[in-house]
């Protein structure tokens, strides 16, 4: 019989202590950002709860979720949420197709490629208000150079552009997209500078077509490249502003109101703080909501 007390025991492992020197270096800038970000979220959501105007002396009233309630109620509230889903659609549908042809066109080798590509970025330069007052200019139905255009060749009655209920929401998609397509195009020129070059050797030696090489090459390699750009753009066109509220202020009516302006407008042109503050949370939360989603679906193609 073997004596268990007798046996020889393993020897113990002390257990490693876990090193939390990068927790502790990061932690200032994690201070940091919660002070700037945390902070004024979490006055937002305070306000939101409260019945506040900045007329008179009267302090906040604190009427809970009342405010939040409204929103569902109110049509104009959900006619621009509808109209902002609508915007961003559209926007992604024109820039992210157009930035990649712009890209792959500028990736290719021919004369004067640099400096095409430093023209590139120049609807970006200006602010998008002072372009905005730009195309409101050249969209003029009178003056405007679109209307000289058009008349060149034969259209003496152009379209109201800005006017038009069925224009304004896809001229004000076209002056976005005109703006910050060569953004997503820069984006997919460095990405298509990162792929590997051995799989596209290996398939011109197989005799693969430039169409089937961007089918099952290009394109699925640069999928988590158009995410990335997919994300920024949506993060941007959810909370546009500037340009509508320049050439259109909204209308006609409020067909071209989006959710941002409409937060705009309630918070500081009809002085309901608390009311604009539950649109600010809204917002925000469908900006995160949207943002998680993008990156969940970049990951397995990544």
């Amino acid at each position: 019989m073997v004596d268990v007390a007798a046996a020889p025991r393993a020897p113990v492992t002390p257990r490693r202590r876990r090193d939390w020197t990068p927790e502790l270096l990061s932690l200032p800038a994690l201070v940091a950002i919660l002070a700037v970000m945390g902070f004024p979220l979490l006055y937002l959501g305070w306000m939101s709860l409260h019945r506040w105007s900045l007329v008179g002396f009267d302090p906040p009233r604190f009427v809970g979720l009342a405010n939040f309630a409204h929103l569902v109620q109110d049509e104009r509230f959900v006619e621009a949420l509808g109209r902002t889903f609508w915007f961003t659609a559209l926007g992604l549908a024109s820039n992210l197709p157009l930035g990649l042809g712009i890209a792959l066109l500028m990736h290719e080798r021919f004369p004067g490629r640099s400096l095409c590509r430093a023209l590139l970025i120049l609807p970006m330069v200006a602010t998008p208000a002072a372009m905005g007052l730009v195309w409101v200019i050249m969209l003029d139905p009178t003056l405007g150079i679109v209307r000289y255009l058009l008349g060149a060749v034969g259209i003496d009655h152009p379209p109201l552009w800005l006017s038009d209920p069925d224009l304004v929401v896809p001229t004000l998609v076209a002056v976005d997209a005109w703006m910050w397509t060569p953004m997503v195009a820069l984006i997919c020129i460095a990405g298509l500078a990162a792929l590997p070059p051995e799989p596209f050797e290996a398939a011109l030696v197989d005799g693969a077509s430039a169409l089937q090489r961007f089918r099952y090459l290009t394109l699925p390699m640069m999928l988590p490249t158009l995410m990335v750009a997919a994300m920024l753009r949506v993060m941007d066109l959810l909370k546009l502003i500037d340009i509508v509220y320049v050439m259109t202020g909204g209308g006609p009516g409020h067909l071209s109101e989006t959710i941002n302006l409409y937060n705009y407008l309630a918070a500081l042109s009809y002085d309901k703080i608390g009311y604009g503050s539950a649109i600010a949370l809204v917002l925000f939360a469908i900006v995160i909501a949207c943002t998680l989603v993008l990156i969940r679906l970049r990951r397995p193609a990544s």
